[in-house]
């Protein structure tokens, strides 16, 4: 598999930001390429093995479910049922497509929470405990995300407007192929690193016009790092730039910090 080379991290992802840019009104999920249907195969194989740890709802939330349902069908022109209802809904559509979704509302102290999803490639967190949480909740794990997200992640959701759907990138390295990752995989400090895996997330937001939730989508893309160095050579200068920047508890919060030394080594020879 590749990562798209318009999504890999440049010198400057060490530094967290919420980076977002403009995306296409009519693009609801990311665009259909030769990865699409390997994904929506694993969706298949976790919605019916382990239906319960991909898929939840607050109760409540039908509404904005069914809203985002049918903006992603209608886009990709979708058959859909005139029975479907809430999250069964987001379900069968999210089945058909290489996202996954989450779903935020408002709840009664105007706070934005995460009240749905369908979610088959977690990054180390697991839908059960977030759900129905708000965003500093949900994020509570991410290092440095009271001091230096927190302010501009909540002002940005504010401001998203309909007519004005965005689109960001979220990057880190891991030593699992598995997309279903929904807890921390113990650190192999002796595997080589080229065996190591670049795994990037392609993340859109959007709000919806009649409920006013926001639509996430995250679709996730995985590279061997020696495959990726081979096919994008800049690669191993970006990858020195970015570990040498990385503040520690970052480094350690994506799980690269068992690997420092050696992916600065490995770099410099490659």
């Amino acid at each position: 598999m590749t990562i798209p080379n318009h999504l890999l991290p440049d010198e400057n992802d060490a530094r967290l930001r919420v980076g977002a840019r403009a995306l296409p009104a009519s693009q609801w999920v990311s665009e259909v390429d030769e990865q699409w249907q390997h994904n929506i195969d694993l969706k298949k194989s976790l919605l019916a093995k382990q239906h319960d740890d991909v898929v939840g709802c607050v109760a409540g939330n039908d509404d904005a479910c069914e809203e985002a349902a049918r903006g992603i069908a209608d886009s990709l022109a979708l058959k859909t049922e005139e029975n479907w209802r809430g999250i069964d809904a987001l379900e069968q559509v999210v089945a058909r497509v290489a996202d996954d979704v989450c779903i935020l509302t408002i709840n009664a102290e105007s706070v934005l929470v995460l009240s749905a999803a369908v979610l088959c490639a977690p990054n180390r967190w697991k839908l059960a405990d977030k759900l129905g949480k708000p965003m500093d909740a949900v994020h509570a794990p991410v290092a440095r995300y009271d001091t230096d997200l927190a302010r501009p992640v909540d002002a940005f959701l504010n401001r998203l407007a309909v007519d004005r759907p965005m689109w960001r990138t979220n990057w880190g390295i891991v030593n699992d192929p598995m997309f279903f990752q929904p807890v921390i995989v113990a650190a192999t400090p002796n595997m080589d690193v080229g065996d190591l895996l670049m795994r990037v997330e392609y993340q859109t937001l959007r709000r919806l016009s009649v409920s006013g939730a926001v639509m996430f989508t995250i679709r996730t893309f995985q590279e061997q790092l020696s495959d990726l160095v081979a096919r994008v050579p800049r690669m191993s200068a970006v990858l020195t730039q970015l570990i040498e920047s990385l503040p520690d508890n970052v480094a350690e919060y994506k799980s690269i910090a068992p690997y420092r030394e050696s992916l600065l080594r490995w770099c410099s020879q490659h």
